[in-house]
């Protein structure tokens, strides 16, 4: 099918921020960007006080009859000592929240933030390289038995299937979401940076999808990964051509989230908001930096359209932000 068009009727909020309050993590995934995941310095977390009145600032730079999400991702955000002030603070203040962690932490740390749990959605992203399982079934009964909603996103990544398999045996009442692992590539030397091999220190590797050409998948990984049969999160459904039915994670398992030259409205959509407070449109920054949320007063949302500049689209949510092909 020739793609031109790809619409969402029903957003479940008018705007989106995407927030990176801290770039630390106590993972080293072989397929995640260096700059996501430097090494643990609590010198340098954030102060919950000043990730609050950045909230604020949010809030109030939209209009009132506007909602917000607001999406935390890392790093690992439980990090944060007494994050979950943050998490109560924006559920308060008509702001709905949502939590991606790879629930790796001590149980008496999210022990502290239960009673939010209620307040926000949480995403546990299965790393199989470094998750223990019982771990993270554990965490996932934890947040059911204080009232949160959980659903797990789980990474493929190359020779690992079997852990996601026995994830799921554990947890069949929670829903999974497979989805395939960007290997981190150099195109200089056409290597790929193999499983279980650290990428903390990488210089000239970029994510990039491989669909055969670049070794990182077998055959048969490669078979099943498009051959997959998962129940797809509503929330994720999204309109091509102005009336046939998909969903975003198809244009991941498909291969077919290319839309370079295309115009798309994430300027009118979504944020992302750095560990050092620099505010982009998008993942893909696609207008470059245009404020900080520490220093700068806001101006958001204030365009339309741009033109995507990007090879690959791999986040969900923006695949799916209104773009078209000229």
């Amino acid at each position: 099918m020739n793609i031109n068009k790809i619409e969402k009727y029903d957003w479940y909020e008018d705007y989106i921020v995407h927030w990176r309050p801290t770039n630390m993590c106590n993972y080293d995934c072989s397929y995640c960007e260096p700059s996501n995941h430097h090494a643990i310095d609590k010198r340098k977390l954030p102060n919950v006080e000043d990730l609050i009145a950045a909230a604020k600032k949010i809030r109030d730079s939209v209009p009132a009859d506007k909602s917000v999400l607001v999406y935390i991702t890392g790093g690992e955000p439980f990090l944060i000592k007494d994050v979950h002030k943050w998490f109560n603070w924006m559920g308060e203040n008509n702001i709905r929240v949502g939590i991606f962690t790879n629930g790796s932490l001590p149980l008496k740390i999210y022990d502290m933030s239960k009673e939010s749990f209620k307040n926000i959605n949480i995403k546990v992203s299965f790393h199989p390289e470094f998750a223990e399982i019982d771990k993270v079934v554990n965490f996932v009964n934890m947040i059911k038995e204080n009232n949160g909603k959980v659903e797990i996103r789980a990474m493929m990544a190359a020779g690992l299937f079997h852990k996601v398999d026995e994830l799921e045996e554990k947890l069949l009442n929670t829903p999974i979401v497979r989805l395939p692992v960007f290997p981190l590539y150099n195109k200089t030397t056409q290597e790929v940076n193999p499983t279980y091999s650290s990428s903390r220190f990488l210089e000239g590797y970029k994510q990039k999808m491989d669909d055969g050409q670049l070794g990182y998948y077998t055959k048969d990984e490669l078979d099943i990964l498009e051959n997959l049969e998962q129940g797809e999160p509503t929330y994720l459904s999204c309109t091509v051509n102005n009336d046939i039915e998909t969903n975003a994670v198809n244009f991941v398992t498909e291969r077919t989230n290319k839309f370079k030259g295309w115009t798309c409205g994430i300027v009118n959509k979504k944020i992302l908001i750095e560990a050092n407070g620099n505010i982009k449109y998008g993942t893909c920054a696609a207008t470059g930096i245009i404020g900080n949320i520490f220093k700068d007063d806001l101006n958001l949302f204030d365009k339309e359209y741009t033109t995507c500049q990007r090879e690959v689209c791999s986040t969900l949510d923006e695949i799916m932000v209104t773009k078209f092909k000229v």
